[in-house]
């Protein structure tokens, strides 16, 4: 009697000054029901006890993995990383400030496992605010939808929480082709969105309707830093036109999704360029 191996996963975990909360991450993919499981931690240079933190961790679970970068990565160059370092059929990015019930890698695996054409699925997610405050996140903009061009549409207009996703199970396969997470002429600001802007041109996104993540807000997170200013938004949006163009969509299509975008453009750039009232 034959048996199916169950699909390998890597979990990806870039880490950065999170001595403070990372063991419970750790813990939480520890915990993991899901039987092919690689841990990949990457610690970027810090000052502080994560290193160590994730070392001892390692040393009672053989399935991690730590690396210790010695020079200053960045969020998108530690996430790069370990992308580039990531084997087997299916990878996540694991932050830092996220709490994984026992069983999402297994029930986002089987989704992907049982749909050939999906590149991601995820599931829902608690926030939890730096003052204890909470808000469910979940993005069902993109349930069902089989073309690529509409998921790009609705990736690119920011209907609902598009940066779901991102803590999604992707097909490694997929993903590869994007060649990873990108700066830009503003940094790091808003990095994921061209990311999975890219993956919904990939493949379909399957969400699993549970809440099986939970996100914790720190004081010093990356997100809560950035300014969100017009030039800010000016030059993620061109990273976009970068990936639509670099993608695998046809000519037209890519043409039909970059013109509203190339509106979107004018309108950041003359905004960026208005001096604000007195």
């Amino acid at each position: 009697m034959s048996t199916i191996s169950p699909s390998a996963v890597t979990a990806l975990v870039p880490a950065y000054q999170a001595a403070e909360f990372i063991q419970p991450t750790l813990d939480a993919l520890s915990a993991q029901t899901h039987p092919a499981l690689h841990v990949l931690v990457s610690v970027d240079l810090c000052d502080d006890d994560t290193q160590a933190i994730c070392e001892r961790h390692a040393l009672r679970d053989p399935r991690f993995r730590v690396v210790r970068q010695t020079s200053r990565l960045g969020w998108v160059g530690n996430s790069n990383f370990l992308l580039s370092q990531a084997q087997g059929d299916y990878a996540l990015f694991a932050f830092h400030d996220d709490l994984l019930a026992p069983t999402y890698i297994a029930r986002l695996a089987a989704e992907l496992d049982a749909d050939p054409q999906a590149c991601v699925a995820f599931s829902d997610v608690l926030l939890t605010d730096t003052q204890g405050g909470q808000e469910f996140w979940s993005y069902p903009t993109l349930d069902g939808e089989r073309s690529a061009f509409i998921r790009g549409v609705r990736v690119l207009e920011r209907r609902g929480k598009w940066w779901v996703p991102n803590r999604g199970l992707f097909r490694l396969s997929m993903a590869r082709q994007i060649g990873g997470l990108k700066k830009h002429g503003a940094g790091e600001f808003s990095a994921d969105w061209p990311w999975v802007l890219h993956l919904a041109l990939l493949g379909s996104f399957v969400r699993v309707p549970e809440l099986l993540c939970h996100k914790f807000y720190k004081p010093g997170s990356l997100s809560r830093s950035w300014d969100f200013s017009q030039p800010q938004y000016f030059e993620v949006h061109a990273a976009c036109m970068r990936e639509i163009w670099n993608s695998s969509l046809g000519t037209q299509e890519k043409i039909a999704l970059a013109l509203p975008l190339m509106q979107r453009l004018e309108r950041h750039r003359h905004l960026a360029m208005t001096p604000p009232s007195t």
